[in-house]
This record gives structure tokens, sequence and C-alpha cells, in this order.
């Protein structure tokens, strides 16, 4: 950025960032995104709301900053108040490869999920069927979710990305994924996301669970996720190695409409008592989680970057993760593995038992961190300031 954008001040700025509904109750990786950009921009000066409120008045603010477009209904219209205001308008997909998700959908859906690929080939209309599901467990979602049978949650995506000012995107993946998705030119640049600063210092790590030999997966229990995967890999290991390493599981159980995959988890809980199950730990906690562990696994069948890799590489912890998205940020400091093959898991897992740890590049741990993240934002925040 040139030097009269840098001069700009910030002390008078005032930002409103629009989440998903639910956002806040139900948390999730763009809540995690949102809340530390938030709270960085705040120490460089300007002055954030965060709001997942359709009637939301977008007039006292000097831009707006809106969050996920995946099959979300609600950001479209978000982006129409927001213009009509006359507003600059940020754009932060957090877009999945739909390939991916639609791979998922194929293969690994769960409860009454199943007749949306049984109706649907077009994963568009696939996500409008299960909004239409989930508007039944939360009814703020019904009047953007039927507007969007009508519209067609496509062309709502499409011109979203036309509406905005500036997309920022979190890999250049993500960027071509947008573009070969949605067909629409837009101008975009790229901040990635980060860890903590808690990640970023070598500290007195104490081992919370008093455990030996853990593997350790974080992120809410949820299909996509796919930890039922990883348990049943986890105990073909356990009987090949004859090792008694534990899996330990870190994430909230997801709400009624997860009722199937609810059960299967609860049920393999009880069968395995090798798993530690911890609904909720404390985010500055984390790190000690992450160091005892031998191995940080992700085996999600679909992540935006997947920073729970980026957390465990930098507590000390070899790091077996699924995606070409993990790949843009880890490089060659993690073994990879396919969600839907289980042996591809296990050969990973099996590399990164034998192996030391990584050592982290420097320069890692100054890019991927939320302090650059909204410094990183805040420059493109000044290019539409018009104060």
């Amino acid at each position: 950025m040139n030097s009269l954008i840098a001069q700009i001040p910030n002390k008078d700025m005032k930002v409103l960032m629009l989440g998903r509904i639910g956002l806040l109750e139900k948390g999730g990786g763009d809540k995690v995104q949102i809340e530390h950009t938030a709270r960085e921009l705040g120490k460089l000066g300007v002055s954030v709301d965060i709001k997942t409120d359709l009637s939301v008045d977008a007039s006292p603010y000097d831009l707006v900053h809106v969050f996920q477009l995946d099959w979300t209904p609600e950001t479209y219209f978000y982006a129409k108040k927001v213009k009509e205001a006359g507003k600059p308008l940020i754009l932060s997909p957090i877009h999945h490869n739909i390939k991916e998700v639609k791979a998922f959908d194929d293969k690994f859906v769960f409860d009454f999920r199943r007749i949306s690929k049984l109706l649907f080939k077009d994963q568009h209309k696939r996500d409008t069927f299960k909004n239409i599901y989930r508007s039944l467990f939360d009814r703020r979602k019904l009047m953007p979710t039927l507007k969007s049978v009508f519209i067609g949650l496509e062309k709502m995506h499409q011109k979203t990305l036309l509406m905005a000012n500036m997309v920022l995107v979190q890999t250049d993946l993500e960027a071509k994924d947008l573009q070969e998705t949605y067909k629409v030119s837009f101008k975009w640049v790229k901040v990635p996301n980060g860890v903590g600063v808690q990640f970023l210092h070598h500290q007195n790590y104490q081992n919370p669970l008093g455990i030996g030999d853990y593997i350790l997966c974080v992120g809410r229990i949820e299909p996509r996720k796919n930890q039922l995967t990883l348990i049943n890999v986890l105990k073909e290991l356990r009987e090949e190695l004859g090792s008694d390493i534990k899996l330990v599981l870190i994430g909230k159980l997801p709400g009624k409409q997860h009722f199937e995959y609810i059960y299967r988890f609860k049920k393999k809980l009880e069968e395995n008592p090798w798993i530690v199950y911890i609904q909720q730990v404390p985010y500055e906690q984390m790190p000690s989680y992450y160091h005892f562990a031998k191995v940080g696994v992700s085996v999600s069948w679909f992540e935006s970057t997947g920073l729970t890799s980026l957390e465990a590489l930098f507590s000390g912890t070899n790091v077996v993760a699924a995606g070409d998205r993990a790949k843009e940020y880890l490089g060659g400091l993690a073994y990879y593995c396919r969600p839907d093959d289980p042996e591809s898991i296990k050969e990973a897992l099996k590399k990164a038992l034998s192996s030391p740890p990584p050592l982290v590049p420097e320069n890692l741990k100054s890019v991927y961190t939320w302090e650059n993240a909204a410094k990183k934002t805040l420059e493109v925040y000044k290019m539409f300031y018009n104060r």
C-alpha cells in the first residue's frame, strides 16, 4: 500500500462486521476469525462492532465487513443493505472447494441430509435444502432461506461477489476456487489467517492431561470433521502397533440437527475407553494440549485453511492434515492424507508418530498471526476509508 494510505488515521474508523445467523451462539472457524481480527484491529485503533442481525443499520459505519459466503443466504441480504446505505463492502467469503464439499455430501452425510443428495445433484440446491432443514431449528434463518429458494443460492453468491469492493481470501487456492465456481470477476487480496500470540512463544508447558502418549484432534464434533473415521483408523493402528496411544478429541457437540452423528459418536466413546473427550478448553490453554500430543491431526473433508494444524505445528507437534489448502500454509512441514481413505490416514499417522517434530521457520511465525491478519485487513480498509 502507498504511503498516503498508510498515513490515514485509524482512531475515527468505525467498522461493522457481519456474520452468519447463529455465529455468536454456535461458534466455528468463522467466529474465531472474526473475533481475533476484531480484537487486533481494536489494538490498531479501529472501532469494531460484530453483529448477526438482518435488520442492522449500516449507516453509522465507515465500511462493513461481511464474513462467510458458502451455503449462507443471509450474506446476500447483508450485502444489499450495505450497498443501499452507500457503504464500502469488504467480503471474507471463507469459501471451501465445492468439489470437496460435494464429495463429502456424496459419501459421508448423516441424518436427514441424506435426502438432499438423493434429490439434487447441484451442490447449491443441496445447500438450499439443508438450509430449510436448519431453519426448523433456528427460525431466524427461515426468511432468507425462503427467499433463496426463489432467487437461487448460486446467483445470490455471484451477486454478492460483484457487490464487494474487495474480497479477502485466505489462500490463493480460495480465489481460484471462487472464480471457477461462480464465473465472475472480482477484486481480491490474500489475507492469511493466523494463530494467537500464545502459540508464538515457547513457554513452560505443563501436561494438562497427565497422559504420556496421545494423538490430538481439535474441532467441533460433526460429520465434515470426520472424527468417526479417525476413531476407526486409530483403533486399527493401536492393534497393529500394539500401542496404548490415546485419542484426545476437543470440540463442542453440534446442534440437534446432527442427531445421528451425535448418537454414533457417543457410542464410540462408550466402546473405546482409550478416547478422551473434552467439550471445550480455554484458548489460552490450548498450546499445552498440543505440545504434549504426539500428533495434531485434522482429517476434515474440507477446510478453508485448517488453523488447528498451524496451532499444533507452532506448539512443537507433528501434524497430519488433509486438503490442498493446508499444503499452501504448511508446505513440507506436515504429513498429508485423504479424508475418504482410511489407509491414507493410517499411513500419515504412522509417519508422524515415528518422526521428530519439524523446526518451524521463524518467518512463518511472523506471517500466520492474527496481528498480521489485522494489519493486512486494515490496509484494505484504508483504501475505502472516505472520512
